[in-house]
């Protein structure tokens, strides 16, 4: 009788722990980094249409895949020993399936408890391909918004957003960022 092969087992993903000054204190597995809401690095990428409306994702807020709030649609934790860019472009790779290597840095926010103490650093990257105005899929929750439609939700529906993207908009005044599209 043949002896069944199993794959070693792998080891999980590790991420850099750091302090205020972003020095490095220890090294940790991504959930257990993300279960104490220590500080680590991230990355957050926007996505954008040519015609300037953003892509968001509504997440699921619980096991039942109950749809929670609108966020943006790739976001991941940096590797230790990881190139941010390389996350950047790994975490837009495996959420979306899409190889970009002209992911644009818009800015860096600082660790803080709405980000859940994620140094993030923040990419935008332009789709070429045309999305119908307004398209949502509906199972997987993604929409494109135009500048009107995410300032009415910001503005009068902001309970429907996760405090990371309400930092993101606030720190980043994103109608703004859409005039001069991205």
């Amino acid at each position: 009788m043949a002896a069944l092969q199993t794959a070693p087992p792998s080891s999980p993903p590790l991420v850099e722990i750091l302090d205020v000054e972003r020095r490095v204190v220890a090294v940790l597995p991504v959930a257990e980094a993300a279960r104490q809401k220590l500080r680590h690095r991230a990355v957050v990428v926007l996505l954008f249409d040519e015609q300037g409306r953003l892509s968001l994702r509504r997440r699921p807020e619980s096991p039942s895949g109950k749809l929670g709030r609108w966020d943006v649609p790739v976001r991941g934790p940096v590797l230790a020993r990881e190139a941010v860019h390389d996350a950047a472009t790994r975490s837009l790779l495996s959420e979306l399936g899409i190889h970009a290597e002209r992911l644009r840095p818009v800015l860096e926010l600082p660790a803080q408890p709405e980000n859940n103490n994620e140094f993030l650093q923040v990419y935008s990257l332009t789709r070429p391909e045309a999305v119908t105005p307004g398209a949502q899929d509906r199972e997987s929750g993604d929409y494109s918004f135009s500048a009107e439609e995410l300032g009415c939700l910001l503005r009068d529906f902001r309970e429907l957003v996760s405090p990371r993207f309400l930092l993101l908009a606030e720190a980043m005044n994103l109608k703004g960022l859409w005039r001069r599209r991205p």
